[in-house]
């Protein structure tokens, strides 16, 4: 004997309640995000960075070059790493507020030094450095400079 509500259409609901539940546990799932990731998707990674054609043998009588930015900075713990030298400080916390940040490339016999630092508004807080030399294999264009990455 046939079912008065017909197979086909409990098949049909079934299939609209189960996608609705799957929907609704995807918006659940993208939701539930842990703090660590929302502070760094409201704060995403800031560079400090150029391109810049280096000669692989430069000399002290070449010009240092220099780029600066200012940038606040919610309080918490980053990576700061130069691009092109290797110098990093893993996990070091920042205060809230407003600091200058400046990457310095310096040609000397051979090789270039790159100073950066974090010198911050609050004058009860020291600057940060990075120092680092390197030398190039070849001449070319080159980005150099440097990154915070929140954590």
């Amino acid at each position: 004997m046939p079912d008065p509500i017909g197979e086909e259409t409990i098949v049909a609901r079934i299939s609209r309640i189960t996608l609705a539940l799957t929907a609704l546990l995807g918006v659940a799932v993208l939701s539930a995000q842990s703090p660590a990731s929302a502070a760094a998707q409201d704060n995403p990674t800031a560079f400090n960075t150029r391109e810049q054609f280096l000669d692989a043998h430069p000399t002290p009588i070449m010009d240092k070059v220099c780029i600066d930015r200012r940038i606040e900075l919610a309080a918490g713990n980053y990576d700061w790493n130069q691009v092109l030298g290797d110098a990093k400080r893993s996990n070091v916390y920042l205060g809230a507020g407003w600091y200058t940040w400046e990457d310095c490339l310096i040609p000397d016999d051979g090789f270039y030094r790159q100073e950066t630092s974090l010198n911050p508004d609050n004058s009860d807080w020291q600057t940060i450095r990075l120092k680092d030399d390197e030398r190039l294999t070849q001449s070319a264009i080159f980005t150099w400079g440097s990154y915070l990455d929140p954590l």
